[in-house]
């Protein structure tokens, strides 16, 4: 098997620096910058990310949740977006429906009564003025987390500086 022109083995210690790295930018956006050594970068991220998260939820936009019966790719997409928000995802939506609710229940499931009421919650929600602005902007926040995820792996590992 032959190398190509450019491309080098990793070793270890940039696995490790790459892992290290994107956990952190998932863990708080920013972070994996921060301790990668691009400082200036990292401030510049976590504003840019902790801003939008705070737009959405000014326009009461929703978390998604996994819709099995309608749009289960769709939806399942849509929720591994929220999950890249890293820790704060799960505490966003405790606050917002008052139960960490993952996944839309079928068409005459038994329901427990409080998830009920946290779908109900999330339901009620989507119908205010500017609910799918706020959505819109809760689901770039954690796109671009996921970008800085992936970035800051490619400088753990030396691809990039």
């Amino acid at each position: 098997m032959s190398k190509k022109a450019g491309h080098k083995a990793l070793d270890s210690e940039a696995i490790k620096r790459g892992v290290r790295g994107a956990f952190l930018a998932w863990l708080v956006p920013g972070a994996g910058h921060f301790a990668l050594g691009a400082r200036r970068r990292a401030v510049v991220f976590f504003a840019v990310i902790v801003f939008t998260i705070g737009i959405g939820l000014a326009c009461d936009g929703n978390l998604a949740v996994v819709d099995a019966q309608r749009a289960p790719v769709l939806s399942g997409l849509q929720l591994v977006g929220n999950v890249a928000l890293g820790p704060v995802e799960p505490l966003i939506r405790y606050a917002l429906y008052g139960r960490l609710v993952y996944q839309h229940p079928g068409e005459g499931s038994p329901v427990p009564s409080a998830k009920k009421r946290a779908i109900d919650v999330r339901t009620q929600r989507s119908f205010r003025a500017f609910s799918i602005y706020g959505t819109a902007y809760l689901m770039a926040a954690g796109l671009m987390n996921m970008l800085l995820i992936m970035d800051a792996w490619d400088i753990g590992i030396g691809r990039r500086r």
